[in-house]
């Protein structure tokens, strides 16, 4: 079985529930793809798609995972020599961590009571992955945007703190993660397997999302196979 999913989401949210999976199920095979570029299902013979967004393809079924919600962090060291931010306009006087795939990637956009703000931000560091930038912000390089999945463990601990928590920070990265499939009458069980495995355990992880994010989707898959059917 063919998955991608986006290399964060892959990394930080499905690849840790994958070894409990494959022990439930020990006749399937699981290949995952990391990959943050689209794929088409069919030509590149992918049997499940996991993709942020807030509007599912159309021509495709699915089911609603979680929600993903995006934030700015930086160390407290960072920010006792630097100075809290707060407004979105003073990220311009600190050093920002950026994606920077894109010159896109440098333009933070926020929203708060019906006001949206743009900012050009700059840095000495740019880097195209979620954990590098975790790392980055925690060795005291600047104002870093991550993934609340990915930067929840050090807030826990107060190792990074949230930058304007007052403002929606809004990324390409922001949204619903769908798991998505081909419409089929029939779909093969270690698809419907997989979909009701990975929905029911990040359901259980009230922490991953934002509080209350969970819910299934209007459209759902086929009837949970017992697990007698595959194991």
């Amino acid at each position: 079985m063919r998955v991608s999913v986006p290399k964060a989401v892959g990394r930080f949210v499905i690849h840790p529930h994958i070894p409990d999976f494959l022990a439930r199920y020990p006749r399937i095979d699981v290949q995952l793809q990391l990959n943050d570029h689209h794929v088409d299902l069919i030509d590149d013979r992918v049997d499940l798609a996991i993709r942020i967004t807030d509007r599912p393809s159309p021509g495709l079924m699915g089911r609603k995972l979680i929600d993903i919600e995006h934030m700015l962090c930086a160390s407290p060291d960072y920010l006792s020599g630097k100075g809290m931010p707060e407004h979105p306009h003073d990220l311009k006087k600190h050093d920002c961590i950026v994606l920077g795939e894109e010159p896109g990637d440098a333009r933070w956009k926020f929203h708060r009571n019906g006001k949206s703000v743009s900012v050009n931000v700059h840095g000495r560091y740019a880097v195209n992955h979620t954990g590098a930038r975790l790392d980055a912000v925690l060795r005291h390089l600047g104002i870093g945007s991550l993934p609340y999945f990915t930067a929840r463990h050090a807030l826990w601990q107060s190792q990074i703190v949230q930058v304007l928590p007052d403002w929606v920070f809004k990324t390409n990265y922001c949204g619903e993660a769908w798991v998505l499939y081909p419409p089929t009458r029939h779909m093969p069980p270690k698809l419907s397997a997989f979909i009701n495995f990975m929905a029911e355990r990040l359901s259980q992880e009230s922490t991953l999302g934002k509080p209350d994010a969970f819910g299934q989707s209007a459209l759902q898959v086929p009837p949970y196979e017992s697990p007698e059917v595959l194991e």
